[in-house]
């Protein structure tokens, strides 16, 4: 069993050992992937960091080329368009990038916007992470998970 669901933030790539909350849905991506922990929490929240860092910065840039005035009617339209790409796509990079072994997930909760996913984390200690936004055949497979597959 290999599957892949996309969820606001990237994907949910499932298999018979792990689940995996990967930005791609590519396998490849879930190779080098670590259980969720105080130095893969570090990671993401660095890379999440850089990314917003970067996208902010693309703004910035765009907001003062129009307060200059330093643009042209036709980039001026083309100025919020091309915002909007640039968030549009890091958006799949706010993502968070885990490994959650099957048999450490307690229970997958859903609610209105995505699952509550309840685990172990690499520590052995309790640890949620919530997915919002999930396929709507991703969501029937994972809360049809039974206790006994997890």
């Amino acid at each position: 069993m290999k599957e892949y669901y996309k969820y606001a933030n990237g994907y949910i790539n499932l298999n018979a050992e792990n689940l995996y909350l990967t930005n791609s849905g590519n396998w490849q991506e879930t190779h080098d992937l670590q259980e969720k922990n105080p130095k893969s929490k570090r990671q993401n929240a660095s890379r999440i960091a850089g990314n917003n860092f970067f996208i902010i910065l693309v703004l910035c840039a765009f907001t003062v080329l129009l307060y200059f005035g330093l643009t042209k009617n036709k980039l001026l339209l083309g100025l919020p368009v091309a915002a909007y790409f640039v968030i549009n796509y890091f958006k799949s990079e706010q993502g968070k990038r885990y490994k959650i072994p099957l048999e450490k997930i307690e229970r997958i909760e859903k609610f209105d916007k995505g699952l509550k996913i309840i685990f172990r984390n690499g520590n052995n200690e309790p640890d949620f992470e919530i997915v919002d936004n999930v396929d709507p055949k991703g969501i029937e497979t994972l809360i049809g998970l039974k206790p006994t597959t997890i």
